[in-house]
């Protein structure tokens, strides 16, 4: 039995919704440099309007655009290439199988997309991809 906090849909923090940044629950930002309406102030991942999906991939790409643009900032550089709303998703089919989708969401006038069937390659590459994330983030 699940709690009526659990059954609704997960909602930005507390935090995020008093900040006033928010509209309809959500950060509206450019999806080129994840610029809020508010100059220097940048928003990612769940929370951030940027018209891909909520998955870590995509937050991901979106942090290090941000992180780019803050540091040349610093450094009175010129600013970084614009995010490119591209992902990779790994599908797990069973049995040992892995596949891949492959995404561009902003390079054409829609979203483009790639499958990669099964093979013991992407087995492979998938245990990589995720060590290689929790080596960076928890090591």
């Amino acid at each position: 039995m699940t709690s009526s906090s659990e059954s609704r849909s997960i909602a930005p923090p507390d935090v995020v919704l008093a900040s006033g940044m928010t509209e309809d629950g959500y950060v509206p930002v450019s999806p080129k440099t994840l610029e809020t309406r508010f100059p220097g102030v940048y928003a990612v991942g769940d929370v951030a309007t940027i018209g891909v999906p909520k998955a870590g991939v995509f937050s991901e790409g979106a942090a290090r655009v941000v992180a780019s643009s803050l540091i040349a900032r610093l450094r009175d550089r010129e600013q970084p290439g614009a995010y490119d709303g591209l992902g990779s998703c790994y599908i797990e089919f069973g049995a040992g199988r892995v596949g891949r989708v492959d995404v561009d969401f902003f390079s054409g006038p829609k979203p483009t997309g790639t499958f990669q069937e099964p093979s013991t390659a992407l087995v492979a590459e998938k245990e990589h991809f995720g060590s290689s994330r929790r080596a960076r983030w928890f090591s």
